[in-house]
């Protein structure tokens, strides 16, 4: 088992835009649809008529499992 304290983050939860969320876990906005569709990334909320956001903790929560799971 990794030790994955690093990837939890110490400021405050915050909610998150597409491009930090595309920073954050390297993936494209494409995929990151994608994988909301098939159920296996977060499908975050609506901020606005247009605009999704998501928890930072959520996404580094998501983080953070897969990379367990890697290491399992």
């Amino acid at each position: 088992m990794v030790n994955n304290s690093n990837l939890v983050p110490t400021a405050p939860d915050r909610a998150i835009r597409m491009p930090e969320v595309i920073q954050l876990t390297g993936m494209s906005r494409t995929s990151i649809y994608e994988a909301i569709k098939s159920g296996t990334f977060p499908k975050g909320f609506l901020i606005g008529k247009r605009a999704r956001g998501w928890m930072l903790s959520t996404v580094m929560n998501w983080l953070q499992e897969k990379a367990e799971a890697h290491y399992e």
